[in-house]
Order: C-alpha cells, then sequence, then structure tokens
C-alpha cells in the first residue's frame, strides 16, 4: 500500500483537487444562478407595481390591451443585462411583444383577471373595484412574463422545446398555487388597493339637491323644494 501511494500519489492528489475544483465550481454556479434570479426578480416587482399604478390612475378601456401593457420591454432589456446579456431596444421590444401575443392567445389575460378578482373578493364600489381588479392583474401578468424571461435567460436564451407557450404556461401554473398568490395578493392590498381607497376618501362628499329660493314679502326669503314636473312643451 505504501508503495502504491509513493507512484500514484501525485495522480490521486491531482484527481482529488480536480474533484474539489468540480464542486467548488458547481456550488459557485448555484451561488450565481441564486443572486442573479433575486436581482431579476427585483426588477420584475419594481416594473409590476408601477405598471399596476399607472392603470389604477388611468384604467385601460378593455382587459385585451392588459397584455401589452404588463410586458415592459425595457424590464426584458434589464433582466438580459443580468444574464450577460446585452440587446437593442428594438430586441428587446420584439420579445416583449412575442410574450405579450402569446399571454393574449393562451387567454391567460382574462383568465388571470378572474383568477385575481375571486381571489380578491372586494367589498367595494363597482367603479372601484374594476379599477383594483384591473391594476392587480397587470403586476400578476408582469410577474408571469417576468418569470418567463428569467427562464428562458437562464437557458441561454433559449424557449426549450415546448417553445415560449410551453414556457409562459409552466408560469403561470406555478403562480396560480394557493400559498405564492396570496403572497401576491397580501402586497398587492397594500400597495394597490389600499391607496385607491384612501383617494375615495379624500373626495368631497356629493351635494344633494338645490334648493329653490322664492321671494317673499319684507321677511324672510320662503324656501321652496324643487320638483320633479316635467316641463310642458308648447
Amino acid at each position: 500500500m505504501a508503495q502504491l501511494l509513493r507512484e500514484e500519489g501525485e495522480d490521486l492528489l491531482a484527481d482529488n483537487i480536480l474533484l474539489q475544483s468540480s464542486r467548488l465550481s458547481a456550488i459557485s454556479e448555484e451561488l450565481l444562478d441564486k443572486q442573479r434570479y433575486r436581482e431579476s426578480m427585483q426588477i420584475v416587482e419594481r416594473y409590476g407595481w408601477i405598471g399596476a399604478g399607472a392603470i389604477a390612475l388611468t384604467p385601460l378601456p378593455g382587459l385585451d390591451l392588459l397584455a401589452t401593457a404588463a410586458v415592459n420591454a425595457q424590464m426584458v432589456i434589464e433582466i438580459g443585462q443580468i444574464y450577460g446579456v446585452t440587446m437593442s431596444k428594438n430586441q428587446g421590444q420584439q420579445l416583449a411583444l412575442s410574450l405579450g401575443r402569446t399571454l393574449g392567445s393562451l387567454g391567460l389575460v382574462k383568465g388571470g383577471a378572474g383568477l385575481i378578482g375571486t381571489a380578491m373578493g372586494l367589498n367595494l364600489p363597482a367603479l372601484l373595484a374594476s379599477k383594483a381588479i384591473q391594476a392587480v392583474t397587470g403586476a400578476w401578468l408582469t410577474r408571469l412574463a417576468g418569470k418567463s424571461f428569467i427562464s428562458y435567460f437562464r437557458q441561454q436564451q433559449d424557449w426549450g422545446d415546448g417553445g415560449i407557450a410551453a414556457v409562459v404556461r409552466e408560469q403561470y401554473d406555478l403562480e396560480r398555487r394557493d400559498l405564492d398568490l396570496k403572497r401576491f395578493l397580501e402586497e398587492a392590498l397594500a400597495r394597490v388597493v389600499e391607496p385607491l381607497k384612501q383617494q375615495v376618501q379624500q373626495l368631497p362628499p356629493r351635494r344633494g339637491p338645490r334648493e329653490v329660493v322664492e321671494e317673499g314679502g319684507p321677511g324672510d326669503p320662503v324656501k321652496k323644494p324643487p320638483t320633479n314636473k316635467p316641463p310642458q312643451w308648447q
């Protein structure tokens, strides 16, 4: 045994060093991947809540437009930069449009709005509830799109065998899980719904019907309530 160690000791040492280096490399890759994912999700969250605020202030005329509003080309570019990919504004726009169309074609915009509306169960005036649901759905779709792009860049700019639709559908199924959806909605209530409620509370009260004042005698004017008698057309 001693003779064997003397003869092959250097080779065994080299193999051991190579094995340790390989393990360290794998650990480093894993740590780097986690760091990139955290930084990418920070970008996704930022664009999601910014978009939600914009939609809450200026609601879109239709749900179909949410797919376009939710996928921001600059978000795509910034996620790519984290993964060491430099792309032009035009490339980012093309990717964003492609994913936006996929959201619409899979029915995930209307499906997401229905899911969010049911899960939130808002007890609010119709107009306010509509604003809140649209804004929160927009943020949720941005999150869905962002995670899909992270998967794309993680795989060296490859959508995989199932293409973009399979990646988006997988992320949709993951995001609608009870625990993930609950966490998202808790943050949405604080960031979107509560500010909308405060805006409504700050509005001045609506005035009732104005009183008609008839001139009386020398005393105080006589107040006469308005009548709903229809006008007599001649």
